[in-house]
């Protein structure tokens, strides 16, 4: 079987798992599922990345005028701000058209993450159509950070030169960017996974991620650091290969592999918190559970027609 015969269709033979196989806790899982389904993943990144090329495109064309900015000019610096705010500007528009495809993936990545069967095209497909108006405001919020923490802590940096009380208003702008960036991780799957209101979906990842805030900043940090690469090489030394080795990772694996670890981190915490309070669903999918684990989850499993209130609206 070639390369792209297992892109596309996975690898053959390739049995389900018995009860005995069953990882014992989620860290065995996650490896398990990365093995199992590394294919796929590829092919759930590739449309992903369709809606990622405005945003690498417009990256790509600001670094390289950036770049090309002479240091030694009188006006570099305005320049450099000037690329800046256009470049932020920008940024809104590219990043909130991938908030649909972020929340299908994460309905697939999810059903991996605790060794579910998932369709690819057709459950990408559903997830992307149900889950697109929530997904659209949560990527636009996310297109907007970058603009309200440049112009905020401008404004009241300098404001702040005068009065120090001026620290209070852009620390406190500071902190929200902080908690929404490690809130992300738990609103796709978490729109994935229930029918909420867009307030209570906001509500109940601020709730977890606050939670487990040294587990949401761990991985938050793991996530981040080809991109801590890609801003080392560029800035320092501009090392053309370690850029395009990043890409690539982007382009074919990373946006996937991203989702597939969040989506077994909020497994674990949609269990703890949301599924153990919900009469007659399932926890602890994928994982091996004993004789009398099984008794006591009798039926809960079902024909999945919970799913944990699955298929959100």
């Amino acid at each position: 079987m070639g390369f792209f015969d297992r892109l596309y269709y996975g690898k053959a033979g390739k049995a389900d798992y018995t009860t005995d196989d069953l990882p014992k806790n989620r860290f065995q899982l996650f490896f398990e599922v990365l093995r199992v389904r590394f294919w796929s993943l590829m092919r759930v990144n590739l449309m992903q990345v369709v809606f990622w090329i405005p945003f690498i495109f417009w990256t790509y064309l600001n670094l390289a005028a950036l770049l090309s900015i002479d240091p030694a000019a009188a006006d570099a610096t305005a320049q450099i701000q000037g690329y800046l705010q256009m470049y932020l500007l920008g940024l809104i528009p590219c990043i909130a058209i991938t908030g649909p495809s972020s929340a299908a993936a994460a309905y697939v990545t999810r059903n991996w993450a605790r060794d579910q069967h998932s369709f690819v095209w057709s459950d990408y497909k559903d997830a992307f159509k149900d889950n697109w108006k929530q997904a659209l405001a949560v990527s636009t919020i996310t297109g907007l950070l970058p603009s309200v923490l440049y112009y905020g802590n401008s404004f009241y940096g300098s404001m702040a030169a005068q009065n120090f009380l001026f620290f209070i208003p852009q620390a406190l702008i500071l902190l929200v960017a902080i908690v929404w960036v490690l809130m992300l991780p738990l609103l796709y799957p978490l729109m994935a996974s229930y029918e909420l209101r867009f307030k209570h979906l906001l509500q109940n990842a601020l709730l977890i991620a606050l939670a487990r805030l040294p587990h949401m900043i761990g991985v938050r940090l793991l996530t981040a650091i080809p991109v801590v690469i890609l801003a080392v090489s560029t800035y320092f030394f501009f090392n053309i290969w370690v850029i395009f080795a990043v890409l690539i990772y982007y382009i074919f694996f990373g946006f996937a592999f991203s989702r597939l670890i969040y989506a077994s981190v909020a497994n674990g915490f949609f269990d703890k918190f949301i599924n153990s309070r919900i009469e007659g669903v399932e926890i602890n999918r994928g994982l091996y559970k004993d004789d009398d684990d099984d008794e006591e989850d009798g039926e809960a499993d079902g024909d999945d027609e919970e799913d944990d209130e699955d298929d959100a609206e």
